[in-house]
């Protein structure tokens, strides 16, 4: 009798990790995003990598300007010490 029962048993197995599969497979279609949402996704993350390289970009040349302007102040800084000193005279 238990055997005559085992193939029933399989096949209601069978059947019910067949449906649990179809419902996977069901709700990961209905998640899939279309090759075309899919690109335009990286596209608008690779438009804002652009934007921040610009940014740092335009970051570091403001550096670079206030770093001159600063190796100006320091020279003019060395100028005025000298003469307080009265290292200027030498």
């Amino acid at each position: 009798m238990t055997q005559s029962q085992n193939p029933e048993d399989r096949d209601r197995q069978a059947d019910r990790e067949l449906r649990a599969l179809n419902r996977r497979v069901d709700r990961l279609e209905y998640t899939q995003v279309s090759p075309q949402e899919f690109r335009q996704a990286f596209e608008r993350v690779y438009e804002e990598i652009d934007d921040l390289h610009d940014e740092v970009r335009a970051a570091n040349e403001k550096i670079d300007r206030v770093s001159v302007r600063l190796d100006s102040i320091d020279a003019k800084f060395d100028i005025v010490m000298r003469h307080i000193t009265g290292q200027g005279n030498v």
